[in-house]
């Protein structure tokens, strides 16, 4: 695991380069060794990547995150474990680790409820009422822990005492957004908290778009519940699409701007 994160931890690896990595060479631990050459000779492996890997030092870094793990009982999970979702394996940049606080199970049924952060009354009762209902059918909803529409979707899950997962876009160590504190805790006692980042990683806008990947990836299906016409969750749609997944949409008044993305879906 301690190499696992090492190679996770260097720049300019992406999802892809990880894995080509790993089937050249059979594990983590025989990347560090390799000669640069013949890293730099691997497609998707660039010259700044294969130095990085040569030059890596930080071991201690990696030490401190392998501590806090345990001490905030987070298993890290690289994609080779048994435990990792496989419906995730089926997505072509799906994360090399992730980080789990909670209870993941092998052949949990999921369905992604998302939508807007600055959800009105209508759409945070629908997206309530519908993740409660699925929780009832013994469905995990999956939501982002947003603001809005994932708020509401995972409250409704835990109001049919179903199962509910957060996948966020920060470590599991950052309270993001801080209202929501109390609501994860609820969530760890019934599901689970998810993600890709390592620990103290801030929630920057970028890391959005690649959560999105994950929350369409554990899921049959994404339900868009109320969006814009910009809409990060029509980010969500159109990945979940391009994964092969179900997209549905909750439709809405077409005087209302927080509809238009759901009308067009």
């Amino acid at each position: 695991l301690k190499y696992w994160l090492a190679l996770r931890s260097v720049d300019h690896v992406g999802s892809v380069g990880f894995r080509i990595l790993l089937e050249a060479f059979g594990s983590p631990a025989r990347v560090f060794s390799a000669p640069l050459e013949a890293l730099h000779a691997l497609p998707g492996v660039g010259a700044k990547a294969a130095k990085q890997i040569r030059e890596f030092r930080e071991w201690d870094r990696v030490d401190v995150e392998l501590e806090k793990a345990r001490s905030l009982g987070v298993t890290i999970l690289p994609f080779t474990d048994a435990s990792y979702p496989w419906r995730l394996l089926e997505i072509h940049d799906f994360p090399p680790l992730l980080y789990v606080r909670g209870t993941l199970m092998a052949d949990e049924a999921c369905l992604a409820v998302v939508g807007s952060r600055a959800a009105g009354t209508y759409g945070r009762y629908t997206a309530e009422r519908l993740s409660r209902e699925l929780a009832l059918r013994g469905v995990t909803v999956v939501s982002g822990l947003a603001r809005g529409i994932d708020t509401a979707a995972h409250r409704g899950a835990l109001a049919g005492r179903g199962r509910t997962i957060a996948v966020l876009g920060c470590g599991l160590d950052v309270a993001y957004p801080p209202e929501n504190a109390a609501l994860l805790e609820e969530i760890l006692r019934r599901g689970a908290a998810i993600t890709e980042y390592p620990f103290g990683t801030p929630p920057n806008a970028k890391h959005f778009p690649a959560r999105n990947r994950i929350i369409s990836g554990l899921s049959l299906g994404v339900t868009v519940v109320e969006a814009t016409e910009k809409s990060g969750s029509l980010i969500t749609a159109r990945l979940a699409l391009e994964q092969g997944r179900d997209v549905s949409a909750v439709p809405g008044s077409a005087h209302a701007a927080g509809s238009r993305g759901t009308n067009r879906l």
